[in-house]
């Protein structure tokens, strides 16, 4: 590689969704990228994996320091970020066949991510499939499938009082409550209580309300953030189907940022990965020198002005200050069963459009710009008496709910089946395989095993399954950051924030933080070089400069055509 070659105007370390999103953005307005990752795959802490490199990956983790030898600094900072590693010790059959997120997701049909798909184009590279059942676990009723829209209210097994209470919060969650006299003085209230005064509703409503419609994470979440929450799902239901969440095929948000990453080869990114940053070393300020970055066995020091990075991939002595905020801790169980988890069967379930029809990929609403946007459908089940197995679905568990479990805080199940292509699915639909995602919020020091074991153990009821195919527990701890925040040696140093660990709230937050990520690059760059900046008038006119055009308001030129292809 020569010294123009290895000359790039930002190097981004990380193939996570945020830098992915970002790389992606860049290359397409002209930037020089190179995107580097010490991992041999994509998606950083989102990415997806096949059982044997999830294997791997807990494996690697999960050794201590005094038995791996000299470890860099990314995974002595993972294995801070990830403990209490354990995981089956038989891997099954097929295990190229699966795609297990490390980062398991629901995508909201509106929002940041969404219209970063489309308007990048990346949609056209993925498939994605609506989430089709809601349910909430007690230990009275069993399994009960969760109304999310008015449609599901009057299908529901509800009384007539019940109805018109819940649909009256449905049309206040819906509009615009900040000015309501309802929420006056009760923004920080605990949600519950919040609804029970408030809306007279029963306690079994409350819990489906609080715990999985708005995704709360405990009995005291306050009332304001769970209701703007619960309003941008309720007005994302119908863009795609009755579901106001999406499935990414493959995984999810791995594949995703894979899509973002192809995007940005496509546009003249450079990648490389499985390549340890051995030095990086940092221009002094105002010399107007480079970043240069040596990788372990690359011939060639890469240069850059601006760094982007994911925290864990820069060297101690580039890192930002510790955060002093407490972390958020999750207790995380991921397992593959053999048969599907039985929910009970919807009323009227011939009405309406099928849970299925939005088998596709996002498309712009009418009058928007499609960028050439295709469908992408998965294999659909074949007709039959029998109502097909669900194949996406989430389970919450509220407080109290489970004997044994958590008398404070939430458990939720995420299930991904062989419609998502994240397992695998035998000849004649006669092998069936699922994935589990189990999460709870923990306190620092608990086992997330036996924290977990009550509602495992719930699942394998339901599906009449004794032990799991496969299992991997751990504990995953997120410190809190600010996103853009230069660091304290160096302003042309773009750190990433860690995403919040919400399964409802990953993919909106990285493309957010993605936005922000570029625009600070394109300040950074044209603080740095002027001249090389050129600005377009309303008339066409563009007034000095030979690199760059300066970006407007919209992160993703808009597309022309088909959009591009690859080389």
């Amino acid at each position: 590689m020569t010294d123009l070659e290895g000359n790039f105007d930002v190097i981004i370390l990380g193939t996570g969704l945020v830098e992915s999103i970002a790389a992606a953005a860049l290359s397409k307005a002209g930037v020089k990228v190179a995107h580097l990752d010490q991992n041999p795959y994509y998606g950083g802490d989102e990415a997806s994996l096949t059982l044997d490199e999830l294997a791997r990956w807990a494996d690697v983790r999960s050794e201590s320091s005094e038995n791996s030898g000299k470890s860099s600094s990314y995974l002595t900072a993972q294995r801070s970020k990830f403990t209490s590693i354990s995981r089956s010790g038989v891997i099954p059959d097929h295990s190229r066949h699966y795609s297990i997120s490390l980062s398991p997701t629901l995508i909201p049909s509106v929002g940041p991510l969404i219209s970063s798909l489309i308007a990048s184009g990346v949609s056209r590279y993925g498939g994605y499939r609506l989430l089709e059942r809601v349910g909430i676990y007690s230990s009275n009723s069993g399994l009960q499938n969760v109304p999310g829209s008015k449609e599901d209210v009057f299908k529901s097994t509800l009384s007539l009082i019940e109805k018109r209470r819940l649909m009256r919060f449905l049309v206040f969650a819906s509009g615009d409550f900040e000015v309501s006299k309802e929420l006056q003085g009760h923004e920080q209230t605990a949600f519950p209580e919040f609804l029970a005064s408030q809306f007279s509703l029963t306690q079994e409503m409350v819990n489906a309300i609080v715990y999985a419609l708005a995704f709360c994470s405990s009995t005291t979440d306050a009332t304001l953030p769970a209701m703007t929450r619960l309003r941008s799902y309720l007005r994302s239901s119908g863009r795609y189907g009755a579901s106001p969440f999406l499935v990414g095929h493959y995984g999810g948000l791995g594949e995703i940022a894979q899509g973002f990453c192809r995007v940005s080869a496509v546009n003249g990114g450079v990648y490389i990965l499985d390549k340890k940053a051995e030095k990086i070393t940092a221009p002094l300020p105002a010399s107007g020198e480079k970043f240069v970055v040596e990788l372990d066995d690359f011939p060639e020091p890469l240069t850059a002005d601006v760094l982007i990075a994911a925290p864990d991939q820069l060297p101690t002595g580039l890192c930002p200050p510790a955060q002093t905020a407490s972390l958020s801790i999750i207790a995380r169980c991921t397992v593959v069963i053999d048969k599907p988890i039985p929910f009970p069967p919807l009323l009227s379930s011939g009405e309406g459009p099928s849970e299925d029809e939005a088998e596709s990929a996002p498309a712009a609403e009418e009058g928007d710009d499609t960028g050439g946007l295709t469908s992408n459908s998965t294999t659909q089940p074949e007709a039959s008496v029998e109502a097909p197995p669900i194949d996406t679905s989430v389970i919450v568990f509220p407080p109290g709910s489970v004997k044994g479990g958590s008398s404070t805080r939430v458990a939720q199940a995420f299930t991904t089946g062989a419609g998502t292509l994240s397992a695998p699915q035998g000849k004649w639909k006669c092998l069936f395989r699922y994935v589990v995602y189990l999460s709870s919020p923990v306190a620092d020091g608990e086992d997330p095993e036996q924290l977990l074991k009550p509602y495992l153990d719930t699942i394998l009821s339901l599906t009449d399954v004794s032990e799991p195919l496969f299992k991997v527990v751990y504990t995953q701890h997120v410190s809190p950051s600010s996103a853009l925040i230069p660091t304290s040696t160096q302003s042309s140093i773009l750190v990433s924030p860690a995403l919040p660990p919400h399964l409802a709230e990953i993919s909106d937050s990285a493309s957010s933080v993605a936005e922000r990520l570029f625009f600070g690059v394109v300040d950074t760059l044209k603080a740095k070089n002027p001249e090389a900046w050129t600005t377009e008038t309303p008339n066409g006119e563009s007034s000095s400069g030979d690199r760059f055009v300066e970006l407007k308001v919209p992160m993703w030129p808009l597309m022309e055509g088909p959009g591009e292809e690859e080389e």
